[in-house]
């Protein structure tokens, strides 16, 4: 089992490696209920492993507009679908992950962003679902619509 594992492993490394991958960095701006508004600034990398599909890993940091609090730090997966449809370079993403919570390391949020965007060279925008799910009990969960622009180095 642990020779399957190893194997597994190193061929989705060596797929990856061997694919094109390619660092990008985002921008979000955040505007969720509660009078909370943010910002986010995320970057990472991702990997072909289908002309069509990408798989990736992401870190971030998202924090308040008048930096009140300790900043959230994102640290996700990427699953990015895209295509051409005639001239437009259409693309669907989705970033599952968690939230480190720097005021209070026992209150996070695991995190799921669905977004949905066109590519413009390397340059990229689209607007997505982002949803928080609180670990503290009995906070509940968050969420609201969000944009993205990004570039693909």
């Amino acid at each position: 089992m642990k020779k399957l594992l190893l194997s597994t492993v190193l061929l989705g490394g060596a797929a990856l490696s061997a694919s094109a991958v390619s660092p990008f960095l985002e921008f979000q701006p955040v505007i969720a209920g509660d009078h909370y508004t943010a910002f986010n600034i995320q970057g990472g990398i991702t990997g072909k492993v289908h002309p069509n599909i990408a798989l990736g890993l992401g870190l971030g940091i998202t924090e308040e507009w008048n930096f009140k609090h300790g900043p959230l730090i994102p640290i996700f997966g990427r699953a990015e679908f895209s295509g051409r449809v005639g001239s437009l370079n259409p693309f669907f993403s989705f970033d599952v992950g968690y939230e480190i919570n720097t005021d209070n390391t026992d209150y996070g949020a695991v995190l799921v962003n669905p977004m949905i965007g066109l590519k413009f060279g390397n340059w990229y925008g689209g607007i997505g679902y982002l949803a928080h799910c609180w670990t503290q009990s009995g906070s509940g969960s968050t969420s609201c619509f969000n944009m993205k622009i990004g570039y693909n180095f």
